[in-house]
């Protein structure tokens, strides 16, 4: 089967490649032979073929006739390559699918991750190169990613009854099989179209020198970079397997205020923080080893050469390109840039580069923290509170005289503490700064939560409501919302919770409401956990937690599984295949509600426990 645009022009499609014996050019009617075919819908056309061999030797046809250099799919590396791999060993016809028609090699990289070696084409797989770029989703499922990028699913929608529907449609109706296969083909090309995937995936490769299969590869694209840098300066990189960790760097800062409630929080953001700590301080491998040439001392007293460097530059271009990309309106080429300066950091820190010694991260991180407790220490000098801070950005509560103009206190802010920060390193380092802080957002009204039990504020957790576009737009970071392993119901309860907290609107009624209308069935639909399986469900021994116990009674079907989907019972954890008319909603009220409610209406004196107990309160 093709899909719609091939199947489109199917009869009539020709290829340089296959030709006739009089010198024309063969269409797949062709290199088809013993088929038949038959119109599914306009312009699409089933095309059966009379044993397996025939298929499969009738799918390689087709391949050299369209002559693909990019094949996508969704897992189609780990799932239908592999799976047609087997095929065409039992069938012992050779799966010459490569423009040498050679065989693909296929490799499991780590464990769900799959590669593909293909000659003359290159396989992108959906899920990894969306996770790639950042994109996020309750899962990566084709149905979960279709509904959120392109408002629509697949044609037999959700996991109940799924395989049994596929197996029905197999017997009775292989039109409607079809139809469900190519629409399958179609949602996929639409994503990668939607989301503009091959040229995100084509920017990172030119960038990063690596072939658009492997941009992934964050250490292969320094090694690309460096060598011949390293080379040039008259230096040989060791080889890897000679590289012995020292163990790893400590992370970036992340400090926090009392938990609560704050009104007109702004953001201060310090652009590309590690590549600039990189540019100003000089820290790049041939820097270090050069270390007492010309030397200058970074905040953790790590030595490097003033003169002696290669990265810092490479950095800058980087920087350069990327504000261009930014000007030209090339989304694509800004985010693959950004991403590649980001790697710096983590290549350096793993012993999996060749170029990996300690005190490359440490002085990075190092200096990171650093900057952040001079720039919190000096914006408290200067009256303001500073609640929060996290590896490269500070909050800042502004002063009640900064109200009348928020934007303009804002940035002038940002000048004056960028000016701070340039006469402090000149001063100390004896170096020109190429730190940049930036105003990021403005939140009128910002929530800081404690950790769970109470006590300190959790790091990496805030709620808060900031005006874009002339909206009001709520911005929920770290907190159930964004969890996938809490269900839908317990996520768009906090979702509409803080709307209602930030709007000054009644929160107690409405939460009677929503815990009525759990009872009354009207949210079972949005009751199912899901978590991920990091091995087979059997391997849990000495610990079997709800997930694995749900996925265990799907016996061989749950096997295999990458994830479980599951909703819980008066029976325990039971997959969503399976009945579970017997939902505990006791156990969804204490575990998923009450918390959400507590953490923030503790601050107005409400517990979940007293209104559902009856007790009638007023929030304002």
């Amino acid at each position: 089967m093709l899909d719609g645009n091939a199947a489109k022009t199917a009869r009539p499609l020709t290829s340089p490649k296959s030709t006739d014996a009089s010198g024309g050019k063969k269409g797949i009617h062709d290199v088809l032979p013993g088929y038949s075919f038959e119109l599914l819908s306009q312009g699409e056309y089933l095309y059966r073929m009379p044993t397996e061999k025939a298929l499969l030797k009738g799918f390689l046809h087709i391949m050299d006739i369209l002559d693909p250099d990019i094949i996508i799919g969704w897992h189609v590396i780990g799932f239908d390559l592999l799976f047609l791999e087997k095929k065409y060993r039992e069938c012992r016809i050779p799966f010459s699918i490569g423009r040498d028609h050679g065989s693909p090699r296929i490799q499991e990289v780590r464990k769900g991750l799959f590669r593909a070696d293909i000659c003359g084409r290159i396989v992108i797989d959906g899920p990894p190169a969306l996770r790639a770029a950042f994109y996020s989703f309750d899962n990566f499922r084709l149905e979960t990613v279709a509904s959120a990028v392109l408002g629509r699913g697949k044609d037999i929608g959700g996991e109940k009854d799924k395989v049994a529907e596929i197996e029905r449609r197999f017997r009775e109706d292989k039109k409607g099989l079809a139809r469900y296969n190519l629409l399958d083909c179609k949602l996929v090309s639409e994503i990668f179209n939607k989301t503009d995937l091959i040229d995100l995936v084509y920017k990172r490769a030119t960038i990063s020198g690596l072939s658009m299969d492997r941009v992934g590869m964050s250490v292969a694209a320094f090694d690309y970079f460096m060598l011949p840098h390293i080379h040039r300066k008259g230096f040989v990189a060791p080889n890897v397997r000679d590289v012995v960790s020292q163990g790893h760097a400590q992370g970036g800062w992340v400090f926090t205020k009392e938990p609560g409630f704050y009104e007109h929080v702004v953001v201060l953001d310090f652009k590309s923080l590690y590549p600039s700590i990189i540019r100003t301080f000089n820290i790049d491998p041939l820097s270090r080893l050069k270390g007492d040439l010309d030397p200058l001392n970074t905040p953790m007293n790590i030595s490097f050469s003033r003169s002696a460097h290669v990265l810092p530059g490479y950095i800058k271009a980087l920087m350069g390109k990327r504000e261009q990309a930014k000007q030209d309106n090339d989304p694509h080429l800004s985010q693959a840039i950004k991403i590649l300066m980001n790697s710096f950091y983590g290549v350096m820190g793993t012993a999996g580069c060749r170029f990996y010694h300690k005190d490359l991260p440490t002085a990075i991180t190092g200096t990171g923290q650093w900057i952040l407790k001079t720039t919190r220490r000096y914006l408290e000098q200067e009256g303001y509170e500073v609640i929060y801070g996290d590896t490269d950005s500070v909050f800042v509560c502004l002063k009640e005289t900064d109200l009348a103009d928020c934007d303009g206190a804002s940035k002038k802010l940002v000048f004056q503490t960028n000016g701070f920060m340039t006469q402090k390193i000149l001063d100390e380092f004896g170096l020109e700064s190429q730190l940049e802080i930036e105003y990021e957002k403005h939140f009128t009204r910002f929530f800081l939560p404690a950790v769970r039990g109470g006590g300190s504020a959790a790091k990496k957790r805030y709620a808060g409501m900031v005006t874009k576009d002339g909206k009001k737009e709520l911005v929920l970071t770290g907190l159930e919302f964004v969890r996938s392993d809490w269900t839908r119901f317990a996520r768009n309860f906090q979702y509409h919770l803080f709307q209602r907290v930030f709007h000054d609107q009644e929160v107690v009624a409405w939460t009677k409401k929503m815990v009525s209308d759990l009872k009354a069935h009207v949210y079972d639909h949005e009751l199912v956990y899901q978590k991920r399986l990091t091995k087979p469900p059997h391997e849990y021994i000495k610990m079997v937690p709800p997930h694995v116990k749900a996925a265990l009674l799907l016996g061989k079907e749950g096997a295999n599984r990458k994830e479980s989907r599951y909703v819980m019972t008066l029976r325990g954890p039971i997959p969503v295949e399976l009945p579970h008319t017997d939902l505990d909603y006791h156990h969804y009220l204490e575990k998923q509600l009450k918390p959400i409610f507590d953490a923030v209406m503790v601050f107005f004196d409400l517990s979940f426990n007293d209104i559902i107990g009856g007790r009638q309160l007023s929030l304002f």
